[in-house]
């Protein structure tokens, strides 16, 4: 494989990031002759508990999780707080971006999904209290957006792996812990109240708004008991938040065209849909091209989100030997909004007539076939959703700890956990159409021509300009047409009651282990065994007929609908902080004549849209008692469908030494863990005929018209994990690390479907159905083989002191972390014979890939300046990441075709090829303290270069890239005295936008703009 062309930052983003890093290097270098200094605390969060020091605050969470970090024999980072709450974050996602190395992908304006050292989350692993977590993405991510930190006091992150933690994570595992409440050993009752300000939900009317504040509500009581001789603790939270999340979007739509671009022609250019197809042409790479897209599209956002929490734990220590805990979580999440979109449908139709049109916008195109601009003709309409997310979470799980004799110890731990998760949603969709408004008065606006000179009356001259301008986003110019009538939009009223998601997931896990203690340098042996099972189950959204029903209504109806359902456009400043100054849509006449400029469009009330169009012209739709129609369920079969079973056994023995080498003392653990995992999987196939050729033969296709066919397939593979971890006292204050291991990710359980479609065959020489060789198209492989990696670590530790931490380490990954198109041989039974069928699907590629990087953290307390400013503390976290793996884009890449015989023919590439998914080659994280009194500052800065990001269950063909960004978070805090805390907090607080891009860097796909949130809050704890 060629390796990744280097990426180049640029902008501001750039700028950001270069003088935050030279300034956080800056200050590291200055405190670095000092850092051995430990001079007493003087004005900090420091009190005296008889004769010991307590440290509290930010402080004590440093100094927790540097300890953390020191006395670990694997390689980890970890975010630490002895008390329940006292994690620095709002979220669990955004407590990990603190860590080295770890990055996040925004939704919504929060942290979700976590990409560790460069590697994307399906090569990550999350546990629980050492357990597997269910989620409703798909893949083996965990949304951390569903857990509020106040209810966890630990997260970590594991880079490197014994043979004792469970398997699954070829970047890592990130592990989340819950107090136990008798090791806790105080009664503590805690409550905790934030008011929610965000600035940008008040740009948006307030009739409109789901609600003006949000907030976040916690509350939580750790007790223990002696009962006996023994010893009872309980431990119970719950939290929960109303949020209000909005965004404003301009979005390009994700289907793509491979188009000619001819542009020495006048009448042809790349209008004509000859020109733009979906196959791509035998002469790729030697002609010009552009990337055409069906839509642009102007969204803008009104959210809810709701989350309950809840966490439950008892520890039961009838003696000393014996310790017996139990846990639960729930998390219940329901996320809405309102959706409003003006849509410019139509985008492949380029117009090549250039000045000869009344927009004289020529074309104007990029590198890798990029559109910068060009002028089309577009058929307008206006999109009104409403749609609705429910996720539920419930896990936990029963663990048992005996100290057996002396020297043994054995454990045993069951645990389940399952998601839930559906989205629906109610789309509305009005166009315009022959010149004519609501009320049937014609000639709205000019006809628009087509290439041969005729004219199509539903069209609107529209320009395109696409980050021109000291623009980040498009600016559409539209010939005499004017967005915000609303009496314009007077046809098609399509609505759409969708399904758009239904997944389930579980996962039950049961392990048996052992520890025997042992004298001499070897210290102790582990070993144990586990079983795990995993439930997957989905169904496709968007097909007609299943998880859609689609009504067309009247004209008639829609005039009705359109005058009683017409909103005030909800948002003032509508992407302004994209757009560049220039307004987002301009309205010229026929000699070009600038007639009125906007950043607003025609909006309606979706539900009161449906409501409307249903009591006028009825076609069966009902709606429950909040007036939100009753969606199709997911209980129908399609070859889409998902139902995956996946179990899997394995056994480790690990032994673990401490002792001398030389002079030098060491510890450390060497094991290996053995994995098998088997999966079936269910799906359906279309009905297969088999009709007698003339002549002789059989001709063999499928009959869409008969119910499908249900199939399975299984498959097993088995795994040997080998690891070492080892430990060195160089000097007291430092130490060094040295890790070797073999890891494992699993594919995802969304690419593990069995559903076939079959294409035609006609064999003039087959004297049975059994000769007739087929050919089909996947929708899944249950024949999937997982990812494998061989990883190396070295680092470099030093300790001057509590305060303080100075690491450096280097890793190496050679790993099989791709897809690659595969023909495979299946067989299949029709009419009671056995058929073979040539199966175009994916398979995990076999070519070995690396990734190398290095990775630097410092954190330190000034407290040898002279007061005040000995409350001064930092915390530097920085990882670079390299990898030659390419990711080929399925379309314009390098793209593998199954023939008939089975063999593979790769296509030459006409754009260059991603790295691996969630890659950023410069993650940091800089944080800069302050203590003084009662008081507790805190500024944290996060960076992540441009990444690519997959789509869930797409196995990397569709490439999308997502670009760099910065964003800064600040906490102020003042404790009054030790049971009550007043805090401000604001995050994203320079409203750093996203924006993605696809299928090349620099090809817009989509701006979300997100302002910043504010919290205000109080805890009381007794």
């Amino acid at each position: 494989m060629n390796r990744e062309k280097k990426v180049v930052l640029g902008g501001p983003s750039r700028t950001k990031f270069s003088a935050m890093l030279l300034a956080s290097t800056a200050l590291t270098l200055t405190a670095l002759p000092a850092l051995a200094q430990d001079q007493a605390a003087r004005n900090d969060n420091v009190t005296e508990d008889g004769n010991a020091i307590v440290v509290s605050g930010i402080r004590a969470t440093m100094q927790d999780s540097i300890e953390t970090k020191r006395v670990e024999t694997e390689i980890v980072d970890a975010l630490s707080a002895d008390e329940i709450g006292d994690l620095p974050a709002l979220s669990i996602g955004e407590a990990l971006e603190t860590l080295t190395g770890a990055a996040s992908h925004r939704e919504q304006g929060g942290a979700t999904e976590i990409s560790i050292r460069g590697l994307g989350p399906f090569l990550g692993s999350t546990v629980i209290n050492d357990r597997s977590a269910a989620n409703g993405s798909g893949d083996r991510s965990v949304n951390f957006s569903m857990f509020p930190s106040e209810l966890f006091n630990k997260v970590a992150i594991y880079k490197s792996q014994s043979a004792s933690m469970i398997e699954g994570g070829v970047a890592g595992q990130i592990s989340l812990d819950t107090i136990r409440p008798v090791d806790y050993g105080k009664r503590q009752i805690q409550g905790e109240f934030k008011l929610n300000y965000n600035p940008q939900n008040f740009d948006i009317a307030k009739d409109q708004r789901f609600q003006d504040f949000g907030y976040r509500g916690t509350v939580s009581y750790i007790d223990q008991f002696n009962v006996g001789d023994g010893e009872v603790g309980i431990s119970l939270g719950y939290s929960r938040s109303e949020s209000t999340n909005p965004e404003q979007e301009a979005r390009v739509s994700d289907t793509a065209n491979y188009c000619r671009n001819v542009p020495a022609s006048t009448t042809v250019g790349v209008f004509d849909d000859n020109n733009c197809d979906t196959p791509r042409p035998d002469t790729a790479g030697t002609e010009p091209f552009v990337v055409a897209r069906n839509s642009y599209t102007y969204r803008q956002n009104i959210t809810d989100d709701t989350r309950d929490s809840l966490f439950a734990a008892v520890q039961i220590k009838p003696s000393p030997d014996v310790d017996i805990n139990m846990d639960f979580q729930y998390s219940n999440r329901l996320f809405r909004e309102n959706r409003n979109d003006l849509v410019f449908s139509e985008g492949r139709r380029i117009d090549g007539l250039g000045d000869s049109n009344a927009l004289d916008y020529p074309l104007i195109v990029g590198e890798n076939g990029a559109l910068r601009q060009f002028t089309g003709e577009t058929n307008i309409e206006t999109n009104s959703e409403y749609a609705e997310r429910s996720e539920k979470y419930y896990g936990g799980g029963l663990s048992i700890d005996v100290q057996a004799t002396d020297r043994l110890k054995l454990s045993g731990d069951f645990s389940y956990s399952q998601t839930q998760r559906t989205e629906q949603s109610t789309q509305v969709r009005m166009r315009i159409q022959n010149r004519t408004d609501i009320f049937g008065v014609g000639g709205q606006y000019p006809q628009s021509r087509e290439s041969d000179g005729t004219t199509s009356n539903n069209r609107i001259e529209t320009a395109y300009l696409i980050g021109q301008n000291g623009s980040q986003t498009f600016n559409t110019i539209v010939r005499q047409f004017d967005v915000n009538n609303y009496d314009l939009f007077s046809d098609n009223a399509r609505t759409r009651y969708s399904l758009s998601q239904d997944r389930y997931n579980s996962i039950f896990g049961a392990r048996g282990d052992f520890e025997y203690e042992m004298e001499g340098f070897v210290t102790s042996v582990q070993g144990g065994v586990r079983f795990q099972e995993l439930k997957y189950q989905s169904v496709p959204g968007g097909v007609v007929g299943t998880s859609r029903t689609e009504v067309v209504y009247s004209n008639a109806a829609l005039s009705i609908a359109n005058q009683a359902c017409r909103t005030a456009f909800p948002e003032t400043n509508f992407l302004s902080s994209v757009s560049g100054g220039n307004p987002l849509i301009t309205n010229v006449d026929a000699a070009g004549n600038v007639i009125s400029t906007t950043n607003s469009y025609a909006s309606f009330d979706a539900l009161c849209l449906a409501q409307t169009l249903e009591a006028n012209d009825p076609k069966g739709i009902a709606f429950d008692d909040n007036g939100v129609p009753i969606y199709p369920d997911g209980n129908f079969d399609a070859i889409a469908n998902n139902d995956v079973n996946e179990k899997s056994w394995a056994g480790y023995l690990q032994a673990n030494f401490e002792g001398d080498l030389g002079a030098l003392p060491i510890r450390g653990n060497l094991g290996l863990r053995a994995v098998r995992t088997k999966v079936l999987s269910n799906g359906f196939r279309g009905a297969l005929t088999a009709t007698p050729l003339v002549g002789g033969g059989f001709s063999l296709a499928q009959d869409d018209s008969q119910p499908l066919v249900p199939i399975s397939a299984s498959s097993s593979y088995t795994e040997y994990l080998p690891s070492l971890n080892l430990v060195a006292d160089v000097r007291p204050d430092m130490q060094a690390r040295f890790a070797v291991f073999r890891a494992l990710s699993r594919p995802d359980p969304s690419s593990l479907g069995y559903g076939r479609t079959f294409s035609a065959t006609n064999d003039t020489d087959a004297t049975s159905i059994s000769e007739i060789i087929g050919s089909a198209s996947a929708s899944g492989n249950p024949f999937l083989s997982p990812l494998l990696s061989w990883n190396f670590d070295a680092a470099l530790e030093w300790y001057p002191n509590k305060d303080t931490i100075l690491a450096g380490g280097v890793y190496y990954k050679s790993f099989n972390g791709g897809f690659e198109p595969v023909g495979q041989f299946e067989t299949f039974e029709v009419d009671g014979q056995q058929l073979q069928a040539l199966v175009t699907t994916e398979q995990t590629s076999s070519d070995a890939s690396t990734i190398y990087g290095f990775e630097l953290t410092a954190a330190h307390r000034l407290s040898y300046l002279p007061a005040p400013l000995d409350g001064l503390g930092f915390k530097l976290s920085y990882n670079y990441a390299s990898s030659n793996f390419e990711t080929q884009d399925g379309l314009l890449g390098a793209v593998g075709e199954v023939q008939a015989d089975g063999s593979i023919v790769t296509s030459e590439a006409l754009i260059p090829p991603a790295n691996i998914f969630g890659l950023s080659k410069h993650v940091l994280s800089a944080q800069l303290y302050y203590q003084i009194g009662g008081f507790d500052l805190q500024g944290v800065y996060k960076y992540r270069s441009r990444y690519y990001q997959s789509f869930v269950g797409d196995s990397g063909s569709r490439l999308r890239y997502t670009d760099a960004a910065g964003v800064f978070e600040a906490r102020i805090s003042y404790k009054l005295n030790n049971n009550i805390r007043f805090t401000l907090e604001g995050l994203n607080l320079f409203g750093e936008t996203r924006t993605d891009f696809r299928p090349t860097v620099g090809d817009l796909s989509q701006n979300l703009v997100y302002g910043p949130r504010y919290f205000a809050g109080v805890r009381a704890k007794f």
